[in-house]
């Protein structure tokens, strides 16, 4: 635990943008989030997590950031405080990805896309 951050201050470095809340897939170099598919808490028109205080409790998939996947998972995207923060103090060790956004319920793939689904 870094000597400046209590659990609390920890905490309160998430700017609750909510990209976390969306699915995610990685490709190679890129960092895929699909802006169409969200946690079951995650409310649309506000991004924001309808249980965020009990977030941990109520939902399986939201995972508690920690000082370690701050610094190094890289399906974090670089906008996230917790990896700012990393890369503020020299110790975000993960990949860098390009980061591209997706609507896969309201647009159809184009042609730039073939290469996301030939992992399929």
């Amino acid at each position: 635990m870094c000597s400046s951050c209590n659990t609390s201050t920890w905490e309160n470095k998430c700017t609750q943008c909510g990209l976390c809340c969306h699915e995610k897939a990685m490709y190679g170099r890129m960092l895929v989030i699909d802006l169409d598919s969200w946690c079951e808490f995650f409310d649309p028109e506000t991004k924001q997590c309808t249980v965020y205080a009990e977030r941990f409790t109520q939902s399986n998939r939201c995972k508690k950031m920690t000082y370690l996947r701050a610094m190094f998972a890289s399906y974090i995207p670089d906008s996230c405080a917790y990896a700012k923060w990393a890369k503020a103090n020299h110790i975000r060790f993960a990949p860098h990805r390009m980061l591209r956004f997706i609507h896969s319920k309201t647009c159809p793939p184009d042609d730039s896309d073939k290469h996301l689904h030939a992992a399929f």
